[in-house]
């Protein structure tokens, strides 16, 4: 029996009969294959790798990253795609460590990215900052695999890369509001946000102060 917390890992080759007899609520996650190979492909052989299928398991990252993804569907509807794709990375990376056949030993880059290759990130995000930016973009923007590249950004600057888009997203909100654009709706719209409650949330944790309060100033 299957109890809340816990957690059932089912490689794609491996398919299971499940059935219950009471009322029960469970959240299904499903990562395509080709994403284990392309999130780390730098240090992943694909025609070895295989997960190795779990039961009944207890892991708090797995939990953690399934219900903040889950939360954010049921807020924002997973509108910010580089959000989401940060999550599944890093979920990837994680089942690739700890419960695949060759137990995969993805080194734990340091250094931080090259000048040249951190302007040519933050470029890119300043140019395509009104839309839905994709983390595997970005990192094909870079030559590099989608893990290595936001280790090291985050190295750099601080920041991850979907923190350093909400930043500069906010950044230029500001901008319009100061040059008079005063309708919120299409601000948010402007920079890139999927709603005004989604853009009202950020620009409050990250100013202090809500939009209209800002644009009273």
């Amino acid at each position: 029996y299957l109890t809340e917390g816990d957690i059932m890992i089912s490689p794609p080759y491996l398919h299971r009969k499940l059935s219950w007899d009471i009322d029960a609520k469970f959240l299904l996650l499903r990562l395509e294959p080709k994403l284990f190979t392309s999130t780390v492909d730098e240090s992943v052989d694909a025609d070895v790798v295989q997960i190795v299928p779990q039961l009944k398991i207890r892991d708090p990252l797995i939990q953690q990253i399934a219900l903040t993804l889950k939360t954010e569907l049921e807020t924002d509807g997973l509108s910010d795609r580089l959000y989401a794709e940060s999550m599944v990375n890093a979920l990837a990376v994680h089942l690739l460590r700890r419960y695949s056949t060759t137990k995969q030993k993805i080194p734990a880059y340091s250094g931080g990215l090259p000048n040249h290759k951190l302007q040519q990130a933050i470029d890119y995000i300043q140019a395509h900052l009104a839309e839905d930016v994709s983390l595997e973009a970005i990192a094909t923007e870079l030559g590099m695999s989608q893990y290595y590249f936001a280790r090291l950004f985050k190295q750099s600057i601080g920041y991850s890369p979907y923190q350093y888009l909400i930043k500069c997203r906010i950044e230029c909100a500001q901008k319009l509001m100061i040059q008079g654009q005063q309708n919120i709706a299409n601000v948010a719209m402007q920079v890139g946000f999927a709603s005004q409650s989604q853009f009202g949330r950020h620009f409050k944790r990250i100013t202090g102060v809500t939009p209209k309060q800002f644009g009273r100033k």
